[in-house]
């Protein structure tokens, strides 16, 4: 019997593509929710959808509890993973994000 905890056995960041559609469309909606939320400072409600999220796609719990989406632009992978390994930059003045695989293969500064 392993004692290895189920929580451990899963994904970090999973790729909505994996996902059935059904499953990545309700999850980017949840995340767009939780994004209006956290832009309208109600963080209880953006906490409480990316809890949500998280057992909906089936990754790790990250230790912040938040999620994000990667909108690299180089190759629009658009993982969700953990938010506190996110790295952004501006292109003009839009913030977009990087996985942290999308950062080590093809950073991106917005001076490109």
């Amino acid at each position: 019997m392993s004692v290895i905890s189920p929580a451990r056995t899963r994904p970090t960041e999973i790729h909505p593509h994996h996902l059935p559609t059904t499953i990545a469309d309700q999850a980017d909606e949840l995340l767009d929710q939780a994004d209006w939320y956290a832009d309208h400072r109600n963080l209880t409600a953006s906490a409480l959808i990316h809890a949500q999220v998280i057992q909906l796609i089936g990754i790790r719990p990250p230790a912040s509890g938040e999620l994000a989406r990667c909108t690299c632009q180089n190759c629009y992978c658009a993982a969700i993973f953990d938010a506190a390994k996110a790295h952004t930059y501006l292109d003009g003045t839009v913030e977009f994000v990087q996985c942290e695989t999308c950062a080590d293969e093809h950073r991106l500064t917005g001076d490109e």
